[in-house]
């Protein structure tokens, strides 16, 4: 009984947020109008970024931008040729449209490396992009666009995943448009918190809120939350485009939504006074990451329960141990071919139609729905989006057990992590 109510708990909160989110995507876009390109700075916060700086400069000077601009590319005490490369772009006299400009740091992190780089920067739009990520050819166009609202403080972009053949980076790939969509749908309802990997900011409205804080991990979370009780709106331009590097191995995987999982915490505790007050963010964003914590530990262990106890009834006791039948049954639990045989059945009666059932069918109904809709605006239908889409649910369960040891983690430790080391 208990486990049944466990179960509807999380597929009702489910059946919620994807039909939320499915109502608002249909919703019209609304258009920017911008009247005059603001005067421009681009900041490249980099530690240890010599396989990647030289590319990622070439991406931004490749870049359609009406005036001139800055690049300001920030060493933060980086231990390689970081710092010799952008020297030889910014005596380059190649590129008449844009000055590159190198800043040192004192490997302080990325929310004091921005600070330092703002302190220089000349530009009224700050556009912050990390050192491992290229942009598109218009993306600085369409990024400046939604700043022609002026209580505009911070725009965001969608993040695409840079080609691998590393299976790993492929449900990267498709979540990375799951997190684009999700982005873009909580920009229409005023919601929008988030900015990572490519963004920008209104230098008068970072002034005002006193710059980066610094004291969490995800420092593009916390300073969005602090323009917004100072008044300012976060927007999406999600025609600005940007090709990001992720982890290739388990690790480094680990390391990373690690630091993220914490950075969010830190950030839900620091501004806990948003928590369901009168605004989108207070009662829908801020309430939604909170359900994927509890998601975790709520929805693992009964799915565990549930794979590890079938196998042990329906073949282990029986035997059975290693089978091809033994392997049929993982592959269906592991693979959207699963649920798809679950439906069948259910359907044909060979399963009963309980609530249970009717609602687990409802809830991957609309997750495939919205899936499909996050792979055909945000990445296109590739070998990657297919494969991911696919074989995503044991990858989710990895994703869920790193929720559950980053909240260990950080109860435990509370250390702010802000300092980066590469994890690729």
């Amino acid at each position: 009984m208990l486990l049944e109510i466990f179960i509807a708990f999380t597929t009702v909160i489910l059946i919620f947020l994807y039909s939320s989110w499915l109502i608002i995507a249909a919703l019209p876009e609304k258009k920017n109008v911008l009247k005059k390109y603001p005067k421009l700075s681009v900041i490249i916060p980099a530690y240890n970024e010599e396989k990647n700086i030289r590319e990622t400069l070439q991406s931004v000077l490749s870049a359609d931008y009406p005036d001139r601009f800055e690049i300001l590319v920030v060493d933060d005490g980086s231990k390689d040729r970081t710092a010799e490369i952008v020297r030889g772009f910014a005596k380059s006299t190649k590129y008449s449209y844009a000055a590159v400009k190198l800043v040192k740091g004192m490997h302080q992190g990325k929310a004091k490396a921005v600070n330092l780089a703002m302190r220089h920067a000349k530009g009224d739009i700050l556009a912050i992009l990390d050192a491992d990520t290229l942009i598109e050819k218009d993306s600085l166009k369409k990024l400046v666009a939604p700043f022609g609202e002026r209580n505009v403080g911070a725009v965001a972009t969608t993040l695409r995943v840079k080609k691998s053949p590393n299976p790993l980076t492929w449900f990267q790939h498709f979540e990375y448009a799951v997190s684009s969509s999700w982005r873009y749908i909580v920009d229409k309802v005023n919601g929008l918190c988030i900015v990572p990997g490519f963004c920008a900011f209104r230098k008068s409205a970072l002034v005002k809120v006193g710059g980066f804080k610094g004291d969490t991990a995800v420092e593009d979370y916390d300073i969005c939350l602090h323009l917004m009780k100072a008044g300012y709106r976060i927007k999406m331009a999600p025609k600005a485009v940007a090709v990001t590097k992720v982890p290739e191995t388990f690790s480094g995987l680990v390391k990373q939504r690690i630091r993220w999982n914490r950075g969010t915490i830190q950030t839900l505790r620091i501004h806990s006074d948003l928590l369901l007050k009168r605004h989108t963010i207070g009662l829908y964003t801020m309430p939604t990451q909170i359900y994927w914590f509890l998601n975790a530990i709520i929805y693992l262990p009964v799915v565990l329960y549930q794979i590890i106890s079938g196998y042990l009834q329906y073949f282990v006791s029986y035997g059975n141990t290693i089978s091809f039948a033994a392997l049929a049954y993982f592959l269906k639990w592991f693979t959207v071919f699963g649920m798809v045989e679950f439906i069948f059945n259910v359907s044909n009666g060979i399963y009963a139609a309980s609530m249970i059932n009717i609602l687990t069918i409802i809830v991957f109904s609309l997750s495939f729905i919205f899936a499909l809709f996050s792979i055909i605006k945000f990445s296109g239908f590739n070998v990657y989006s297919i494969a991911s889409l696919l074989f995503f649910f044991p990858y989710y369960l990895v994703t869920l057990v790193i929720y559950l040891f980053s909240m260990a983690y950080e109860l435990v430790t509370g250390d702010r992590g802000e300092k980066w080391e590469k994890s690729l």
